[in-house]
């Protein structure tokens, strides 16, 4: 009988798409604006300083003096490393094997990123506003080099997203406003993996070309999700600002093209078939992928002309971005200095499982040996966080304001599920900024945040349907992961 190989690059390789950002736990990213990165974001719900409360809490725009925009960017300077070891389909070391010295260490894997934003507040009277948001909520990428002792679990992953967020707010009374807006976000991600189909050294495969990897999986999709968001803001005395802010959960279905990334074709070790005289004239165990699978399923005709080949497949990947409920305070102490501190819950338990399905079958499901369509399946079982906050604002002069904050976000990733795509973990920030006011409508925002980010402990396996331990692969070590976000934002009150 036919033994499928124990792992496909998609389960893994998906597990990603929704897998940590550097600056905030998970896959979140917290870089729209440079005024709220000056305090760490402390107090975001609570206070109105610019247009970019459309994103942290919409019931602000209605207490925002004048119509206004404000637009910028966050230059990310990421550092990431890996030291550790593999263990091959074979249950071996790949270091203690004829293999050894053939993997890399990956290299810095954290490829620097610029994220925008831009956002406007049209005041319609006294009470009333409106506005609209452009920004990332999320995103992540990391990048291996070719032939790195992580690449069986992760070679690339780029994921973007882009939310439009119109908005309304409306004061209620002098003390008391609300806003509400409306996610409209559009996410694409690629992924890929390097494949080890033939371990080097088992019987018949002792020819060089199967040293390392011999083959690369990619997985490409996309999709639009909606969602929505609500806030209030409330005085509670003269120097005291309230402040809650809600971001639902959304749903995506992202759907495109697996593919093998292949030349000549995707060939397989496989004992049993080891000496089949149509399938394996050379007696060496290595056939092709889908005369295999065409062996294994019964329908093998030796009239047929087996290349190799393998189409692309649909392929689809559920996923649910998780809601949040941020809790804000900002105290006056006088006219000048002001004491801001914030508290950000994150359901991130509903991220239990990621899983990739092909809408129609094919090789490449029946590959990864899990039944029922599924190319991938990645346990996560992720836990809620909470991240906290604290900050200050100090009014130098009419022209210069000074910010400085630091944050703890711990991280909902549990060490038994970490892979080599998520180095997620708990981080600090410390942050300081400066607003600059050139005149009555111009004044310009810059912030600098250093992440101090924990090392992570990796021992990352495949899974079955089950959650059970699929097949001898095995990556452990150590990542090392650093961070510094510079942010840079104009305003233009009109």
């Amino acid at each position: 009988m036919f033994n499928k190989p124990s792992v496909l690059a998609v389960a893994v390789a998906a597990a990603s798409l929704f897998s940590a950002g550097v600056q905030a736990s998970g896959f979140k990213i917290n870089e729209q604006s440079a005024s709220g990165a000056g305090r760490a974001f402390a107090g975001s719900a609570a206070v109105a300083n610019d247009a970019s409360v459309v994103f942290f809490n919409p019931a602000g725009m209605s207490r925002l003096e004048r119509s206004q925009a404000s637009f910028g960017f966050t230059y990310l300077q990421l550092e990431g490393s890996f030291e550790g070891v593999r263990t091959n389909p074979t249950g071996m070391v790949t270091s203690d094997t004829a293999e050894a010295g053939v993997y890399n260490d990956g290299g810095d894997f954290m490829p620097d990123k610029v994220i925008p934003f831009g956002y406007i507040v049209h005041k319609l009277d006294d009470k009333a506003a409106v506005g609209l948001g452009i920004f990332a909520p999320f995103g992540t990428a990391t990048d291996y080099k070719s032939g790195s002792l992580a690449g069986g679990f992760a070679d690339e992953t780029q994921l973007s997203a882009i939310d439009i967020q119109p908005t309304f707010s409306y004061q209620l009374s002098d003390t008391l406003s609300f806003g509400v807006g409306i996610d409209i976000v559009y996410a694409q991600g690629l992924l890929s993996k390097e494949l080890d189909l033939i371990p080097y050294g088992a019987p018949g495969a002792t020819d060089p070309q199967y040293k390392g990897y011999e083959n690369k999986f990619e997985v490409k999709g996309d999709d639009i999700g909606y969602g929505w968001n609500f806030g209030v803001m409330w005085d509670a005395s003269q120097s005291t600002t309230l402040g809650f802010a809600y971001r639902s959960e959304i749903d995506f279905d992202l759907e495109g093209k697996s593919e093998f990334k292949q030349s000549n074709g995707v060939e397989v070790y496989n004992a049993d078939l080891k000496g089949h005289p149509l399938l394996d004239p050379d007696d060496n165990g290595i056939v092709l992928a889908d005369a295999a699978i065409a062996a294994a399923t019964g329908s093998y005709n030796p009239a047929n002309t087996y290349t190799g080949k393998v189409d692309k497949q649909d392929s689809r990947v559920p996923l649910t971005g998780p809601r949040s409920a941020t809790f804000s305070i900002a105290h006056k102490l006088d006219d000048r200095l002001q004491l801001l501190a914030g508290a950000t819950w994150t359901d991130w338990s509903s991220f239990k499982y990621f899983d990739v399905i092909a809408t129609k079958s094919g090789i490449i499901d029946d590959l990864s040996g899990l039944g029922e369509n599924y190319v991938g399946h990645i346990v996560e079982k992720w836990h809620d966080t909470w991240s906290y906050s604290v900050g200050a604002e100090y009014s130098l002069n009419q022209d210069w304001t000074l910010r400085t904050g630091y944050a703890f976000d711990a991280s909902p990733v549990k060490d038994e599920h970490r892979t080599a795509r998520v180095p997620d973990n708990d981080r600090q920030w410390l942050t300081a900024g400066a607003t600059y006011n050139l005149n009555d409508s111009w004044s310009f925002d810059a912030a600098v945040a250093y992440l101090f980010i924990d090392k992570s402990k990796i021992d990352e396996y495949n899974y079955d349907l089950d959650d059970e331990q699929k097949g001898a692969d095995n990556l452990k070590g150590e990542f090392d992961v650093n961070a510094l976000g510079l942010s840079f934002q104009a305003n233009y009150r009109m």
